[in-house]
């Protein structure tokens, strides 16, 4: 062997070395995936214009406000058209919509069984 051969070698077995004791992102989210079981569950809240709607009626920015069981606020968002809000734990909510001078108010269950879809009309 030479001398450049020689280096070659040795760096390809630091890497091999190296690869060996670092570990793998799969094995340190397995690691991590137990304290993640100890959470509750979430579940997306996804907003909808009614079927029917056309591009006018949902042109207008949405103002978007959830509120938990004890009426705090859990989220406030500005969005358009269809969406996807949170994830937010299973419970009951009210959910607060307005967009110009319309405004919406509905009452919501997320839960596993339950579909987390609001369809809003907001003067559509």
């Amino acid at each position: 062997m030479n001398r450049q051969t020689d280096n070659t070698m040795r760096q390809i077995l630091r890497t091999a070395a190296f690869a060996i004791a670092v570990p793998t992102a799969a094995s340190s989210v397995a690691a991590v995936r137990p304290e993640a079981t100890d959470a509750p569950p979430l579940f997306p809240l996804k907003l909808a214009p009614k079927i029917g709607s056309t591009e006018e009626d949902v042109a207008e920015p949405i103002s978007v406000r959830v509120l938990d069981a004890a009426g705090r606020c859990v989220l406030n968002a500005r969005t358009h058209g269809k969406c996807t809000v949170g994830p937010l734990p299973a419970g009951e909510y009210v959910v607060q919509l307005q967009a110009g001078s319309f405004a919406e108010e509905h009452a919501l269950r997320l839960g596993s069984g339950k579909r987390g879809l609001l369809r809003y009309h907001l003067g559509a």
